[in-house]
């Protein structure tokens, strides 16, 4: 891989705590920071100055200037004009299981392959664009003694290691449960250790939507803050409708899901009735529906810890694939897509060109709009 050039794309920094193990393996691969508002500032120095994948910080009205200098562009989501792209072809990396109406998207089709963790989403994606399923190359540092030692040290002075440590992952936005749970949950602190690890997108956009109380045995984080290393270093996850579930359920991290109520919840349109997180909920984790129960939703889990951990692992191996070996998959993959062995089909084609024409017509609507509001 060489002789291609294969940059990465994003604008938070969880796209690049997600993507930074594997395009560290691609020789001379590079992160695209798209510049959006003012989101540099929420990066940190050490993410800006890596060593072992470059971040070139890229104007986002000129994404499209892109098109050609790389063989492979790798997002996790839309970026502005990827519709206009034609040389460079389009790989997009699964970056959770939340949200199935966004996750399973027509936009998908845009992709000249998709990487996905399991069979499960390589089946829905197949419909728009070649899937292939190559498990989730971030969790491959699970299976690296090395790692959970980094992360122990790391955090040694945060927890008390006669305590059970609980981390709370909740999402962001209405579907969030931070302000119907969040006094159970600093509550917890009597027990156990608590720390709350926020959505990146609560961090970033949602600035002053909870008081962060630290204290001993509670400790905040948030979007430059590894959850994989905060998973490592705790037994128990309480989250609601956020991606965490499953990196949880990959972690073997029993969970406890903190419930909202259903006719809300399918309100918003970031999910819907097939929506794991939703449709299959009971197999996830212990219920919770009113914040009083908390504690008592941990100490069932506590009480039957190793039945709850085995109790999950038919559905975890439905949802990732190639966990041990993530990375070389993806990479596998990658290489069938530029050497021509992996195209679309003909109905991927006919998805593909229908939903790209669409977006165009859209983004002229759109300029056709403004220009006549100008007036």
């Amino acid at each position: 891989m060489d002789k291609y050039k294969i940059a990465f794309i994003g604008w938070n920094p969880f796209q690049f705590i997600h993507i930074k193990l594997l395009a560290s393996k691609i020789p001379g691969s590079v992160f695209i920071l798209e510049k959006r508002r003012d989101h540099l500032n929420d990066f940190t120095k050490e993410i800006l100055t890596n060593q072992e994948v470059p971040v070139v910080v890229w104007e986002t009205g000129k994404i499209k200037e892109l098109d050609g200098v790389f063989d492979v562009i790798v997002c996790q989501t839309m970026f502005l004009h990827l519709p206009l792209f034609e040389k460079t072809k389009i790989v997009m990396l699964q970056y959770g299981y939340a949200k199935e109406p966004h996750n399973y998207g027509t936009w998908r089709a845009l992709a000249d392959l998709c990487l996905v963790y399991g069979s499960y989403p390589e089946k829905k994606l197949s419909t728009y664009a070649p899937s292939k399923a190559v498990g989730n190359p971030r969790l491959q540092l699970w299976y690296d003694e090395d790692f959970h030692l980094i992360a122990k040290n790391k955090y040694i002075h945060s927890i008390d290691d006669g305590l059970l440590t609980v981390l709370y992952m909740p999402t962001w936005g209405e579907l969030s449960s931070i302000d119907e749970y969040i006094g159970a949950v600093l509550g917890l602190s009597e027990r156990y250790n608590v720390l709350i690890k926020l959505h990146h997108n609560t961090d970033l956009l949602e600035d002053g939507r909870l008081e962060k109380i630290e204290t001993d045995r509670i400790h905040f984080f948030g979007a430059n803050d590894d959850a994989l290393e905060l998973l490592s270093i705790s037994d128990i996850v309480i989250s609601d409708y956020s991606g965490a579930i499953f990196d949880a359920i990959h972690c073997e991290r029993p969970v406890v899901l903190l419930d909202k109520n259903e006719n809300e919840i399918l309100e918003e349109a970031k999910i819907d009735t097939h929506s794991l997180e939703f449709n299959r909920r009971d197999e996830l984790g212990y219920r919770v529906a009113r914040p009083s129960d908390l504690i008592d939703g941990i100490k069932h889990i506590e009480e039957n810890y190793d039945y709850i951990v085995g109790e999950k692992r038919a559905i975890k191996s439905e949802l990732y694939e190639y966990s041990e070996n993530s990375v070389e998959k993806c990479i596998e993959a990658i290489n069938s897509l530029i050497s021509g062995d992996i195209v679309r089909t003909q109905m991927q084609s006919y998805i593909h060109d229908s939903v790209k024409e669409l977006y165009q017509l859209k983004r002229q609507y759109n300029i056709l709009k403004k220009s006549q509001n100008g007036r």
